[in-house]
């Protein structure tokens, strides 16, 4: 019975985590280039040394879910979507990240940053742009009146789950990082890549979410309820 009370606690912890990722993934639903995060449970068998079989105990983890998310066209210049693989690399307080979200601007000398002020990563280093007429090529090159002046670095990963997630930005977590050969990964200038993220999906799963708690809560004071009877009873043998 106690173990019934700990397998469910464990369900009510995880459905606890699943909330909290549901909603954030709703906060961001509208936030360019936001990765969804998605919990995943995973059932690890142990051998009972009384020869009654194996026991089965349930895990949880989060991971984030890396597939592309709807490009909408905004005609801006500096907004910048990766169709495919890949991520823009940025400089932070805390070294080289990497983002999705391509909605750039210009600092007061002129140089590539995001929405946060971070510096974009050139293949050459930051990206001054000194004209309002300039163009970006599929390939991330910087065109300004007809002469390239650089180009956008895009930074692929043989594994995208072991990077380390830090809201909007991802730190390499100490896994090395490949330039892309830009074979199948184009930059589209001019667009954003909105969050892969499905309002009403996530919505619906927090419904559900609750509902379980609920459930699992009940079964919890059931359990509490049988056990106290049973101790009842047996106080009252002779």
């Amino acid at each position: 019975m106690l173990k019934g009370v700990d397998r469910l606690a464990t369900d009510m912890t995880a459905r606890i985590t699943r909330q909290d990722m549901l909603a954030e993934n709703l906060a961001n639903a509208t936030t360019p280039g936001f990765k969804t995060q998605r919990l995943f449970m995973s059932l690890l068998r142990e051998s009972v040394r009384s020869g009654s079989g194996a026991t089965i105990d349930k895990s949880y983890g989060i991971y984030t879910d890396f597939s592309q998310g709807p490009v909408d066209v905004t005609n801006r210049p500096l907004d910048f979507a990766i169709s495919g693989e890949g991520f823009f690399a940025v400089e932070t307080s805390a070294g080289e990240m990497y983002t999705r979200a391509g909605n750039f601007t210009l600092d007061e000398e002129g140089t590539l940053t995001t929405n946060k002020g971070n510096v974009v990563v050139g293949t050459s280093g930051p990206i001054t742009i000194e004209s309002q007429d300039f163009t970006v090529s599929a390939e991330g090159k910087v065109i300004v009146e007809g002469a390239e002046i650089g180009a956008i670095k895009i930074v692929t990963f043989d594994d995208p789950s072991a990077l380390v997630r830090q809201g909007n930005y991802y730190e390499s977590g100490g896994q090395g990082a490949a330039e892309s050969e830009m074979i199948e990964t184009q930059i589209l200038q001019g667009a954003l890549e909105r969050a892969n993220v499905s309002p009403i999906d996530e919505m619906v799963n927090m419904i559900a979410v609750h509902r379980g708690f609920e459930m699992d809560q009940t079964t919890v004071k059931l359990q509490d309820e049988t056990a106290r009877k049973l101790i009842e009873r047996a106080g009252n043998i002779d």
